[in-house]
């Protein structure tokens, strides 16, 4: 294998002789989806019979593709992940079953690699796993066929624009035009949500990257810090500000405790709409197995699954949220055969439950009480409730809903009512890992994190930042916003927008994604797709369900779409 690099960009050429003119693909955004997607490119491309050489051009601006800017292999170790290292593995089937060892699987590298993190059921620093995506991108480059050219540029792409049936994209002092551009983007960067009525003087606009946003130098020992949202990215920032100023944890007997390096900030204010705590996945590692169990997840997915479609989509209240409720109450009941859900029927009572949480406002006291309860469920110190029910079960049938939501499946009527329990489902199914809850509850413990202004608005006074909740306020020093961007908002005139707005992309009625087919091409009007052009992960979300995640086997966009592209590229061949 013959690869040139140059200043920007690299190329990996392999020479064969052309019949016909090269058939240009640009990948644009490279992070895990893209990787996905030119894995299964090169597959296809390897399967087919064409003769015409194909150059793909990879435009990717952080400096490990394959990884991207969230799982960057330089972010620090105490950012972890939040989905097991069980369920993350590159490879398909059809490639391992060749050469297991030279497609291994996340827990496989890391028996090799790190050891110490090679748990299936552990959590591993997400920096790590980018190493795993970053070497994996690198073999993925090795599988592509001899008449296949890949060049790598590291650079943003800035416009889009169609010409003549192809794309013209344009980076830099560069314009290229291209017969396929597929847009992986996924979070755009590290980029900040849209905040215009904070104080940009004394706010620092977003988390990451934390070593550059969350330094000592832009914020000093001892500060007292308001974060706005109480979430996951709430979570990195926390950790950032103890852990990852010299602090350590230390866990005994399944208890967590914090020992402080004297550097850290002195208080950490969270503020948010809802104040809602997130819930602690189960720590499996704490759990023995039980078909029973397993049987009932297996008959839930399986009634989600045979639920009769009607040609306007289905009800969610009428037809998937009886499902889940009906799944929970046996999973529930299972192992905790005496529980009382209410004075009504297990299903009624687990509805009104989940409606009281959804509605409720938590004191200060309750919300710490929720935390440390799911903790102490998650690693199995206590019997299971009506949280661990609900959430578990919405996790364990999320596959089937992915299935029978994705490309219109829901009425166009009920998109309001599934994302409103979609919204309160997120922090009961897809929380932290029971540990970063445990070392929350530490810091909590420990006076760090102060959760008595979760509720309360934010005011300014002669230039000082007040939280301020009823009777009481809290000067602090600096604003962190920990809100990133929601899916549907995309970056000014970024290529999302500029899409839209010439209309070759739009919205899912409803949905609020953008609307694509199975092989990730944009619906417009009349049912008309959108030739040479095509949009996989978060942008999507909603015509797509379920996009931020690592997991392979959840969708398949990333294989139809290569399907796609050779078949244009046959067509072209037999003209």
């Amino acid at each position: 294998m013959m690869t040139a690099l140059q200043t920007g960009q690299r190329t990996l050429k392999k020479i064969r002789p052309a019949a016909f003119a090269p058939f240009k693909i640009a990948v644009v955004g490279c992070g895990p989806k893209g990787m996905y997607c030119l894995e299964r490119l090169a597959y296809e491309l390897a399967r087919s019979r064409q003769q015409s050489e194909v150059h793909i051009t990879i435009y990717e601006p952080a400096p490990f593709p394959g990884a991207g800017f969230v799982y960057h292999p330089r972010q620090p170790h105490h950012l972890r992940m939040n989905f097991a290292s069980e369920f993350i593995n590159v490879w398909p089937e059809t490639v391992r079953r060749r050469d297991p060892q030279s497609f291994p699987t996340l827990v496989e590298w890391l028996g090799d690699k790190y050891p110490q993190h090679a748990h299936p059921r552990g959590f591993a620093p997400r920096a790590i796993v980018g190493e795993y995506l970053s070497a994996a991108f690198q073999k993925t480059l090795q599988l592509f066929p001899d008449f296949v050219s890949v060049t790598l540029v590291s650079e943003k792409v800035t416009g889009i624009q169609e010409t003549g049936g192809r794309w013209l994209l344009e980076a830099k002092d560069r314009e290229s035009v291209f017969d396929e551009v597929l847009l992986t983007t996924g979070h755009e960067g590290w980029r900040a949500a849209s905040n215009s009525c904070l104080p940009s003087e004394q706010m620092i606009e977003k988390v990451f990257p934390v070593e550059q946003m969350l330094s000592p130098e832009r914020i000093h020992p001892q500060s007292t810090v308001g974060i706005r949202g109480f979430a996951l990215t709430f979570l990195d920032a926390c950790f950032a500000l103890t852990e990852g100023r010299g602090g350590k944890f230390r866990c005994e007997d399944r208890q967590w405790s914090y020992l402080p390096s004297g550097d850290e900030v002195q208080s950490i204010v969270p503020f948010s709409r809802t104040g809602h705590p997130m819930l602690a996945k189960p720590d499996h590692r704490y759990f023995q197995s039980n078909p029973k169990l397993e049987q009932i997840w297996e008959q839930g997915r399986l009634r989600m699954l045979k639920l009769k479609q009607p040609a306007a989509g289905l009800d969610f209240l009428t037809s998937i949220w009886p499902v889940i409720l009906k799944t929970a109450e046996e999973a529930l009941l299972t192992l905790v055969p005496d529980h009382q859900i209410g004075t009504q029927t297990p299903m009624v009572g687990l509805h009104h439950w989940f409606q009281d949480w959804s509605n409720r406002t938590f004191s200060p006291a309750e919300t710490f009480q929720c935390l440390q309860q799911s903790y102490r469920i998650a690693t199995g110190q206590q019997t299971p409730d009506e949280a661990w029910a609900l959430g578990e079960t919405f996790r364990q049938l999320y596959s089937a809903l992915v299935r029978r939501i994705s490309y219109g499946g829901l009425a166009l009527t009920s998109w309001i009512d599934f994302q409103r329990h979609a919204q309160v489902m997120e922090r009961l199914s897809f929380g932290p890992p029971a540990e970063n809850t445990g070392r929350l509850i530490a810091l909590i413990e420990a006076g760090l994190v102060n959760l008595n202004y979760l509720h309360a608005d934010l005011v300014t006074d002669r230039n000082r930042l007040l939280l301020q909740f009823r009777e009481k306020q809290i000067r602090v020093d600096r604003l962190i916003n920990a809100v990133i961007p929601a899916c549907d908002q995309f970056a000014e005139n970024s290529l999302l927008e500029q899409l839209l707005s010439s209309g070759w992309i739009r919205r899912m009625l409803g949905a609020g994604g953008i609307a694509v087919d199975g092989a990730a091409r944009p619906i417009q009007l009349e049912e008309q797709t959108t030739e040479g052009l095509a949009i996989i992960g978060r942008s999507t979300e909603g015509c797509v369900l379920g996009n931020d995640t690592l997991s392979r086997e959840l969708h398949s966009c990333p294989d139809q779409w290569a399907r796609s592209v050779c078949e244009q590229i046959a067509k072209r061949e037999a003209r």
